[in-house]
């Protein structure tokens, strides 16, 4: 890579984590040689090599045959983004795609969605997965940490059971129909607060965990971690402290 290049790379992440407020790690991790109390991972891009909300819509949308209006709703997603409106607006907007849809009704589609995709070959970032399976033999608890929801998370609890899930949560009105509405936009300094609460809730020590993202907004709980690294669009790990090309490279349509 050109030196000049890379120079602005490096001086676009400095610019990324100055912008995040990341604070710096607490405490010095322990020796690598032990393995990790918990790792906490994004999942769309991290563990995915696709987007689960964006390809459950569109299930959904095929399901009930109308793909059309999916796929508008997803341009309409891309549009307000490129018009400067934030992630956690967006986010937010998406969840409106299932309001009045009951929540079993839901579920069923996520099934069907989930026996579709399998195990497909291309659809995990390989290297993240097995470092997470890897872990969880070696006894570390994974957690997810996404701007997803329970129902396009299946096929990835399919890979990953024992994986917790911190995630959007939809409500649910009294007769069991989705609202639209969700608790909160799991996006940013939230997935931050997120982690600290389940390591406190749980007596987990941060400073002995890992955790992996793919997106310069998941910065601030990447660098709560013991370790931490970006993932790639082509799966590659870059550890947080040296990610300028890694961040740069995750440039690739998401919006949420």
């Amino acid at each position: 890579m050109p030196q000049a290049l890379r120079s602005t790379l490096l001086r676009g992440l400095a610019e990324s984590t100055r912008l995040w407020a990341v604070p710096p790690r607490a405490s010095t991790p322990p020796p690598r040689e032990s393995f990790p109390q918990a790792v906490y991972a994004d999942v769309d891009g991290t563990i995915t090599r696709y987007t689960t909300i964006f390809d459950f819509l569109l299930f959904d949308a095929r399901l009930r045959g109308v793909e059309p209006e999916g796929r508008a709703f997803l341009a309409s997603l891309r549009e307000r983004a490129a018009a400067g409106e934030p992630r956690t607006a967006t986010n937010t907007h998406y969840f409106t795609w299932w309001a009045g849809r009951a929540a079993d009704d839901v579920d069923a589609v996520a099934h069907a969605w989930a026996e579709g995709l399998g195990r497909r070959d291309g659809l995990f970032h390989e290297g993240v997965a097995l470092r997470l399976e890897r872990a969880r033999l070696q006894g570390s608890r994974l957690v997810a940490v996404t701007a997803s929801f329970r129902p396009a998370l299946r096929h990835v609890l399919e890979r990953l059971p024992d994986l917790e899930l911190l995630c959007a949560e939809l409500e649910t009105g009294p007769d069991g129909r989705y609202t639209g509405a969700i608790d909160a936009p799991l996006v940013g300094d939230a997935k931050a607060l997120r982690v600290r609460a389940h390591a406190e809730a749980f007596g987990i020590e941060l400073a002995r965990c890992e955790a992996y993202g793919d997106h310069p907004s998941d910065l601030p709980f990447l660098r709560a971690a013991g370790w931490a690294w970006l993932v790639g669009a082509d799966g590659e790990l870059v550890p947080v402290e040296s990610s300028a090309e890694g961040a740069a490279r995750r440039v690739d349509g998401r919006v949420l």
